[in-house]
């Protein structure tokens, strides 16, 4: 793929995860408000928790709106290969977020079952709850489909956020119920941990694509091989004698050392290096932001 074509590609992405994010914003704001005013009214903590971690997502979201326009593809005098990775550093920071909820959740579901405390069925809390948790799922279904539309790491990181926050209204509705009766909030405080859990993980899995980018992770063994075929198909190669990739945001960069006949003369090496050059950055489904190709003498035909 040709740097314009990258470029242009990664522009329309962007406008896609603005959109989305913004759309997201405005459930969670209303969640954040209808959650607040029933769990104060009411007097439900579990309720109000929920609310926190409604505005959390609301915190992430606008961060993400930051995070699109820092991490511009274009080049600068600093930054000659652009700021995609600082991406990277958001999505870290979205999987610190999620953890952290996830274990104020842990300490609340512990001390719930160390601790039971009465609570009282409420139809109102409940239909709040249940708003609030098809809400966020449809919000969940809604980003990762464009995550995986545009290659958006943030909006995949986020969608997982608000499948977190489905989870904890889960959580609730499960204690609201059963408050009906056994009284306590013990089975609430169950559902809670359990959820703590399910975030724990959410947020590993988060982190660790994110960790492999910043540390210039090598693409996978499936992509080398399709650089190696697509490099050898090109008239003049007669071998690879070196090939080295990093992952850099939704692309890869590419370090090559391709073998021509020592007999040729410098244009001619030239020329071929050229082509395989071009021939790997038009090959779509590789994503090869940038490509070096050197060459080297050999003696195979």
């Amino acid at each position: 793929m040709g740097k314009s074509q990258y470029i242009t590609k990664h522009d329309k992405s962007t406008k896609i995860v603005l959109r989305v994010t913004i759309i997201g914003i405005l459930a969670n704001l209303v969640l954040v408000i209808l959650k607040s005013v029933f769990g104060f009214i009411f007097g439900n903590l579990s309720v109000l928790s929920d609310a926190v971690h409604s505005a959390s997502d609301l915190f992430t979201s606008l961060f993400i709106i930051v995070a699109v326009f820092i991490s511009s593809p274009k080049r600068d005098k600093e930054h000659n290969y652009g700021h995609e990775k600082v991406e990277y550093l958001f999505v870290l920071f979205f999987a610190v977020v999620i953890a952290v909820v996830g274990g104020l959740l842990a300490w609340q579901g512990v001390e719930g079952i160390v601790s039971p405390k009465k609570s009282e069925f409420n139809w109102y809390l409940v239909s709040v709850t249940v708003a609030s948790m098809v809400i966020k799922e449809g919000l969940f279904w809604y980003e990762i489909y464009y995550a995986k539309k545009t290659g958006s790491e943030m909006l995949k990181a986020d969608a997982w956020h608000s499948r977190s926050d489905s989870l904890s209204s889960v959580a609730v509705l499960i204690g609201l119920v059963c408050a009906n009766f056994i009284k306590t909030n013990i089975a609430e405080s169950i559902a809670v941990l359990i959820v703590s859990l399910m975030m724990f993980k959410v947020a590993y899995d988060i982190a660790k694509p994110a960790l492999n980018q910043l540390t210039d992770r090598a693409a996978s063994d499936k992509t080398i091989e399709k650089i190696k075929e697509v490099t050898l198909s090109v008239s003049g190669v007669n071998s690879v004698e070196s090939l080295r990739t990093r992952l850099f945001g939704k692309s890869i960069f590419v370090d090559l050392i391709i073998g021509v006949n020592g007999n040729l003369t410098v244009n001619e090496a030239y020329e071929i290096a050229e082509t395989a050059h071009n021939a790997l950055e038009a090959t779509e489904e590789l994503t090869i932001k940038h490509c070096v190709v050197s060459v080297k003498p050999s003696n195979e035909i």
